[in-house]
């Protein structure tokens, strides 16, 4: 792991934390990159069940990072960069394990598409989100077209794209941006809490969840296929029987990803 980005393991719980905070954690070459290999590691780790993602200091993240981008000299280097950032939140939508973005200070940019793209999201109250490109001249990246328009329809995502306005953390969560605001105090232990919990529950059963509900515009054929598939192959594992003896017996089940 590259110095841009630091990595830590609270019980099933990974933290990412993108760690440029002189440039209010802007998305260099490194720190995407960094942000990749981290996402991978907690893939591929049997222990870890939850990511959460968060910005050293006073910023989740300011989005591109400017010099960087200026730096890039032809349409091959630019768009190699780009799609290296989309593919962030590639890996963070194809990934098996949810990933909640902990928001504890200015997402703009990129950095607002990031946040919105993970599979829950929860902010400091002093927050302000800001798709912010059009005042540097650019169109949204980091998957924003896709993720903006699903979550608070075309009409608003256009507006907040237009004019580049900052969206309170309240306001975000009133757009469905955001699914709770908590004080600046208190949101790392709130968010891990809530990690833990979803760290606590049958991880097969989680990703199949999320699978679902990525692919929610499928049609109502396809999505009564997958529940058949998918029910039928949990209703075969170790987690299913452990549920259902953990509830018989009145006790919290031990879920074992088995």
């Amino acid at each position: 792991m590259n110095e841009s980005v630091k990595y830590e393991v609270k019980g099933m719980t990974a933290i990412i934390t993108m760690n440029r905070p002189k440039s209010l954690n802007s998305m260099s070459l490194d720190l995407v990159e960094g942000m990749i290999e981290a996402l991978k590691k907690v893939s591929a780790s049997e222990d870890i069940r939850v990511a959460v993602i968060t910005g050293e200091g006073r910023a989740f993240s300011a989005g591109g990072d400017l010099s960087s981008l200026d730096g890039l000299h032809n349409v091959e280097e630019r768009k190699a960069f780009i799609a290296k950032v989309g593919n962030v939140v590639k890996v963070i939508h194809d990934m098996e394990k949810p990933v909640i973005a902990m928001v504890n200070g200015v997402a703009a940019g990129a950095g607002f598409n990031l946040a919105i793209a993970c599979d829950l999201c929860y902010a400091a109250d002093n927050v302000k989100f800001i798709q912010s490109f059009v005042n540097v001249g650019l169109s949204p990246d980091c998957g924003g077209f896709y993720y903006l328009a699903k979550t608070v329809g075309m009409a608003k995502a256009k507006e907040l794209m237009f004019t580049a306005r900052p969206v309170s953390a309240v306001e975000a969560k009133e757009l469905g941006l955001v699914n709770d605001v908590f004080s600046a105090e208190d949101l790392s232990e709130k968010v891990l809490a809530i990690a833990e919990k979803i760290g606590r529950t049958a991880p097969m059963a989680i990703a199949m969840t999320k699978k679902g509900i990525n692919d929610y515009t499928a049609s109502l054929e396809e999505t009564l296929n997958f529940e058949a598939n998918a029910s039928s192959m949990l209703l075969g594992t170790e987690d299913f029987q452990e549920g259902v003896t953990a509830f018989k017996e009145k006790r919290n089940p031990v879920f074992k990803g088995k």
